[in-house]
C-alpha cells in the first residue's frame, strides 16, 4: 500500500468537531448511536417508505446507466474470480431495489439478496422476491453458514459504511465466502483529500456529506483497504466510481455550495461514463481503477479475498 503524501498527512491531522480519525486511516463518529437505536431508525425509515405514496422513478436513460455499471461489476468479478460469473453464487447485502439481484440471476448467476425492507425490491424488482431475505445480516448469515452456504461473490454496495457491526460482519463474510471467492465492497469517499483540501482552503464551508447519527463511519481509500485487510482478506484490486465530486473544484459547478447545478453535473456523469463505456468497457475501468488508486472517487469500490 502506498504511503500518504506529505499534503495528504498534513491535511488528515486537521481535527473535526463531530468526527474523529481512527488507527486505521478513517473517521468515524465521536458519538455513535447504539445497535439498537440504529436499527429503530431503519424500520421508522422503511416504515416512513411502506406507507408513502411517492415512489422512484428512473427514466430510460438511468436505467440504461445501472445496466452500464453492472456490466462493468461483471467485468470486475470475472477478473477476480479468473472465470465467468455463469453458475458461480452471489450474495448481495443491502441488496435495496434489487437490480444487482436482477442483472446477475439473468446472467446465469445463483443469487441471494439480504436487506432490512423488501420496499425497494418488491417496487423495482418483484420478481427477485423468491431470491430475497428480509432482515438484519447479522443475524441471518449465521444460519446461512450453519447451512453449509458458501458463495463466490459477496457484494456489498452503499451498505458497509451505514452499518455499526462492521467487525462482526467482514468475520461472517470471511466463513462465508468460498475459498476463492471475491468480497467487493463499494462505500461513500468521504473525507477524502479533494473534500479535505476544499474545505481547507475554503470552496467548501461545511462537511456536507456528515450524516449524524445515520452515517456511523466515513471510509476513505486508505482506510477502508486498511480497516478490511486487518480481518484476515486482503485486497487484490481497488477503484474510484462517480467521480461528479471534480465539480466541487468550479465554484460554478459546487452543487454542495450552489444545490442548483446537481442535476446537471449528475446528468454530465452519466453522459460521460456512458460515452466511455461506449468506447471501452476494460478502459473505462483502467481509469477508474487509476484514480480510486490515488483516492479520487465520490464514491470507491475494494475488492478483497481471503488470506
Amino acid at each position: 500500500m502506498e504511503v500518504c503524501s506529505v499534503l495528504e498527512r498534513s491535511i488528515m491531522q486537521k481535527e473535526f468537531e463531530k468526527v474523529f480519525l481512527n488507527k486505521y486511516g478513517f473517521y468515524e463518529l465521536k458519538n455513535k448511536p447504539s445497535v439498537e437505536e440504529r436499527k429503530k431508525e431503519f424500520e421508522e425509515e422503511y416504515y416512513q417508505q411502506s406507507t408513502s405514496s411517492y415512489e422512484q422513478h428512473y427514466t430510460d436513460e438511468e436505467l440504461e446507466f445501472k445496466k452500464v455499471k453492472l456490466e462493468q461489476r461483471k467485468i470486475i468479478y470475472e477478473r477476480n474470480l479468473k472465470k465467468s460469473v455463469e453458475k458461480c453464487s452471489l450474495m448481495d447485502i443491502g441488496c435495496g431495489e434489487g437490480f444487482t439481484l436482477r442483472y446477475f440471476n439473468d446472467n446465469g448467476m445463483s443469487v441471494t439478496g439480504i436487506d432490512f425492507s423488501e420496499w425497494g425490491i418488491s417496487h423495482h424488482n418483484p420478481d427477485m422476491l423468491k431470491y430475497f431475505i428480509k432482515g438484519d445480516c447479522v443475524q441471518i448469515i449465521p444460519k446461512l453458514i450453519q447451512n453449509g452456504k458458501k458463495y463466490d461473490v459477496i457484494n456489498m454496495d452503499a451498505a458497509f459504511d451505514m452499518m455499526l457491526e462492521q467487525d462482526e460482519v467482514l468475520g461472517l463474510c470471511h466463513k462465508l465466502l468460498s475459498d476463492e471467492g471475491v468480497m467487493v465492497i463499494k462505500v461513500a469517499n468521504n473525507y477524502s483529500m479533494l473534500q479535505r483540501t476544499l474545505l481547507e482552503t475554503g470552496q467548501l464551508t461545511k462537511e456536507y456529506w456528515l450524516d449524524d447519527p445515520g452515517h456511523p463511519v466515513y471510509f476513505n481509500k486508505d482506510g477502508l483497504i486498511n480497516f478490511v485487510c486487518d480481518k484476515q482478506f486482503e485486497c487484490v484490486d481497488f477503484y474510484g466510481d462517480s467521480f461528479i465530486d471534480f465539480n466541487l473544484l468550479n465554484p460554478r459547478t459546487n452543487y454542495y455550495e450552489n444545490p442548483e447545478v446537481g442535476k446537471d453535473g449528475y446528468k454530465a456523469r452519466i453522459q460521460l461514463e456512458k460515452m466511455m463505456n461506449d468506447i471501452s468497457p476494460e478502459k473505462s475501468l483502467e481509469i477508474f481503477r487509476l484514480l480510486g488508486q490515488m483516492g479520487f472517487g465520490r464514491e470507491i469500490i475494494g475488492v478483497f479475498k481471503k488470506r
